[in-house]
């Protein structure tokens, strides 16, 4: 029996050497496929207790970078060491890496898993691994690795951080990455080590400091911290269009003089509709001027009856590798084998969102294409202002004539920083083989003239086939890892020779980490061989799960021999990473990556609102996503939740019928958390007349008859009854004709 973790979803992580030509029983539980083969495969793999976002190899040793640990291992998949980074008690008033001890028993104190959002090498200076989490503010840290130890990233660990001096700027130059999802690339160039972060921003969490969508940021010689060379080396989304032009940097290289970002974003301010990107700057240009975004798109073309032709489009990149072809694969691409071709995964999208369905391709261009296509482009001056980052009627944005050498890098001003409106478009490699399954990862390998793909899918299976433009190849591996999707981070070694091997990730997901102290959490514990007797008959009767303890009573109507599901009990106190354990006839399996915790809402925001409903509420505390199950009332009547964190819980207002003060609390699972502050209800408001009709407005001063507004060095007055009712000035209003209800259709901040 092995189990890999509690939790809905369960975590199952491989690290694997694939051995072809041997004998062994993959355990894993079959999953349908239209292309199953009977071939079997040993595979050494090691299993994490807690989820793993990022893998680095580096001199024969793998550093494994997951939720409050960093694990080595050899390269026999064997654990040799583990350095714990979570979880981490916070306090606004604690600075990063400051020890928070001392402010443990306080109201704003949270003790908050450590998820790794970025590891990386840098070898420039020392030998040395860089850690960066999604506490202490996105601050890295650097683990010294030493030349006779490798395995030891302890005994001398360094924060990268430094207070800022009185009349520096607000800005965090240590503040690195996001917890809504980063990119980080580090390069060397002249001496020095530059990092390239994008990262993922919103103005509904906001945290203590800034964090930029785009930024270069160099590391200090003294190597405590980074610095900004100039304040225009980062790149910011307006906060008006954070919450609804949403970036999601999925990869990063870094190419001859270039530097490349992919991303998944919204066709325009306007769409709803959903693609991917590539972002291009040089990489020595540290105020990022040449920067330009392009389109790119993987077709399935179908020739049908009548010479008739049917595109597809799949337009959400979910993963993305780059390496050189073999001969083959050069010679049908025209390319030399020393070129460098970019290979994605896409999928194609749920309506209006970006959420990818079960339909896949694969696309491969060359880099020397990519840039040949955006100077191309540029000459035919078939390009547009970055509205996101400028606004739509910015100065920058009318009326401008762009530069026409696309490939310069000594831009002066803003002479670039533009988004190319026609895409690069490549063809479905394997012709709709995958129209029916989710692709989750790709990196890619020669074998003498032969370029051969690595594919994982969402339902976790790998696959090895052939990249051929000029027949269909079948895949000649294909097997289940596991039942979660196979993660996009991927290790090829020694690709070019016999005894290469190939390194995977799979079970990235935990939906509860932790439950409150009520209990009553549904918890779902996944692995294999569960309920197996001593004769090897499946029977749960003598499986037991405990957590901290105390048992977890079993649903036997729902869990079979992969996993278990049951009901934790009530807890006294809170603990953090508790021992707990799941037995049978075959022995047991520890883990310990459960934790009770009492959920507190400390506040609610705004304090009132119309009658009509609603007014987005904000509830405000800790631990408020613990728990399985998540409900938020004011009064009787159910808040619609739009957004949720474990500080943070945002909902709708619902409609009351007397204006009166209504509590607000909070149901998780089994416990109940009460606000101490009550939601008033006042007279909803009626306008009688506003001009002009619609504007992003900023208050000035208010009073129940009248609003008035500055926008743009304009003065703004809205003439009513009531106005007062409604929290402003967080609100973006329109006003139909007149004696009409207002509505608010949007919030940005400010």
């Amino acid at each position: 029996m092995k189990t890999v973790a509690a939790f809905t979803s369960g975590i199952i992580v491989f690290l694997f050497s694939l051995v072809q030509r041997t004998s062994g029983q993959c355990k894993e539980a079959a999953i349908k496929s239209e292309m199953n083969l009977s071939i079997n495969y040993h595979l050494p793999h090691f299993i994490t207790e807690t989820p793993i976002q990022n893998i680095v190899l580096y001199k024969h040793h793998i550093y494994i970078g997951a939720v409050n640990k960093i694990y080595v291992l050899n390269e026999n998949l064997q654990n040799i060491s583990v350095y714990k980074t979570g979880p981490v008690l916070e306090n606004p008033d604690c600075a990063p890496c400051e020890d928070c001890k001392e402010r443990n028993n306080l109201s704003n104190s949270v003790w908050k898993d450590n998820v790794n959002m970025a590891l990386l090498l840098e070898t420039y200076y020392d030998d040395q691994l860089i850690s960066c989490g999604s506490v202490t503010r996105g601050v890295c840290q650097r683990h010294i690795i030493h030349p006779n130890n490798p395995a030891d990233i302890e005994s001398e660990v360094h924060c990268m951080y430094s207070k800022q001096r009185d009349g520096e700027s607000d800005s965090c130059p240590d503040c690195v990455v996001s917890t809504l999802g980063t990119k980080v690339l580090v390069t060397e160039k002249d001496r020095f080590v530059n990092f390239f972060v994008g990262n993922t921003v919103k103005s509904s969490f906001q945290p203590q400091h800034a964090l930029h969508s785009v930024s270069v940021r160099r590391l200090k010689e003294t190597q405590d911290g980074f610095e900004f060379l100039t304040d225009h080396s980062y790149m910011d989304i307006l906060p008006q269009f954070r919450d609804s032009y949403t970036i999601k940097y999925v990869h990063a290289f870094e190419n001859d003089h270039f530097v490349y970002f992919l991303t998944v974003q919204r066709e325009s301010l306007d769409s709803q509709s959903f693609h991917t990107r590539i972002i291009r700057f040089c990489s020595f240009d540290s105020e990022l001027r040449s920067y330009m975004e392009m389109p790119l798109e993987c077709i399935f073309t179908e020739k049908r009856r009548k010479r008739s032709i049917r595109n597809e489009i799949f337009n959400v990149l979910q993963a993305a590798y780059v390496s050189k072809p073999g001969a083959v694969l050069a010679h049908e691409m025209g390319l030399s084998v020393n070129d460098d071709i970019l290979y994605g995964v896409f999928a194609q999208s749920k309506p209006d969102s970006s959420e990818p369905t079960n339909r896949s391709a694969v696309c491969a261009v060359s880099v020397r294409t990519i840039n040949e296509f955006f100077n191309k482009i540029v000459n035919k001056q078939n390009m547009k202002c970055l509205q996101h980052f400028y606004g739509k009627d910015s100065k920058y944005c009318l009326k401008r004539t762009f530069s026409r050498n696309a490939s310069y890098c000594g831009a002066q001003d803003d002479e670039y920083r533009l988004e190319v409106t026609t895409p690069l478009q490549r063809v479905d490699l394997f012709m709709g083989r995958f129209n029916s399954v989710l692709l989750t990862s790709i990196s890619v390998f020669t074998k003498g003239n032969l370029t051969v793909a690595n594919l994982g899918t969402s339902e976790g299976r790998f696959m090895q086939i052939v990249i051929s433009r000029s027949e269909a190849t079948p895949p000649h591996v294909n097997f289940p890892l596991d039942s979660h999707p196979v993660s996009p981070q991927v290790i090829i070694h020694h690709s070019l020779v016999a005894d290469g091997y190939t390194l995977v990730v799979t079970g990235m997901k935990i939906v509860p980490r932790s439950a409150p102290l009520e209990g009553g959490t549904t918890l779902t514990v996944c692995g294999w061989d569960f309920g197996f007797s001593k004769n090897n008959r499946f029977d749960l009767k003598n499986t037991t799960v405990l957590i901290g303890g105390k048992p977890c009573t079993l649903e036997v109507k729902v869990s079979n021999k992969n996993k278990l599901e049951c009901t934790v009990a009530a807890a006294k106190n809170p603990s953090f990473n508790i021992t707990s354990s799941v037995s049978s006839g075959h022995g047991t399996s520890p883990f310990n990556t459960f934790s009770y915790v009492n959920p507190v809402i400390t506040s609610i925001s705004p304090a009132y609102g119309p009658k009509s409903g609603g007014t987005l509420l904000t509830l405000s505390g800790k631990y408020l996503k613990s728990g399985k199950s998540r409900e938020i009332y004011v009064g009787e009547k159910p808040c619609t939740l739009k957004s949720e964190s474990d500080s943070t819980i945002v909902c709708y207002t619902p409609a009351q019928r007397s204006l009166s003060e209504y509590p607000v609390k909070m149901k998780i699972d089994l416990a109940t958390r009460e606000a101490k502050g009550h939601f008033m209800y006042k007279k909803d408001p009626f306008v009688i007349k506003i001009h002009p009709a619609k504007s992003f407005l900023r208050k000035y001063n208010s009073n129940d008859s009248f609003l008035i507004f500055t926008s743009g060095g304009s003065t703004i007055t809205v003439q009513g009854i009531n106005l007062n009712s409604v929290c402003l000035p967080q609100m973006v209003i329109t006003v139909p004709k007149l004696g009409k209800n207002f509505t608010v259709v949007s919030h940005p901040p400010g």
